[in-house]
């Protein structure tokens, strides 16, 4: 069924087409073996000839008024846009900023302004200090001597 509707939209377009005068050789040849063989397509083109013609001889609505004022008008709007908009946005920014102005009065919380941050420093506790210079407070052990035998084992060269 797609197939049918989009062969009839193809036709219908092309028909469109060869009406306005925009087809290629080919392609005006085949609508002009359509308008001769079928009868769907010959009242098609009849339709939209009538259409054509319709539109062509529709009587074109008089202006109230002259294309110079109606222009005049546009440009009087679109200059008068950006004062407008200039001025909004002065208004905006006056009202912004007696806002800002009232609320820091009315707050007593410290200012959003930019403060270096600090580190409370640990306080110095003194602390006494014992120092033991001839009799040492823990033992210190006697390096342990090693035997002759294993010192000459771990200097020797083993042969085999």
């Amino acid at each position: 069924m797609t197939n049918v509707v989009t062969l009839q939209r193809d036709r219908f377009e092309l028909l469109s087409a060869y009406l306005d005068g925009e087809v290629g050789a080919a392609e005006r040849k085949q609508v002009e073996e359509w308008l001769q063989n079928d009868t769907v397509v010959q009242g098609l083109y009849k339709r939209l000839l009538n259409l054509r013609s319709g539109m062509q001889n529709m009587p074109v609505p008089a202006t109230e008024q002259s294309v110079e004022k109606t222009v005049e008008q546009v440009l009087t709007r679109v200059e008068r846009q950006p004062k407008l908009r200039l001025i909004l946005g002065g208004v905006a920014a006056a009202a912004a900023l007696a806002l800002a102005a009232i609320s820091s009065l009315l707050t007593s919380e410290p200012s959003f302004s930019p403060q270096m941050a600090t580190t409370p420093q640990p306080k110095a506790t003194p602390e006494k200090l014992m120092i033991a210079i001839n009799n040492p407070v823990v033992e210190i052990p006697k390096p342990v001597q090693p035997s002759q035998e294993r010192i000459i084992m771990s200097r020797a060269l083993f042969i085999e």
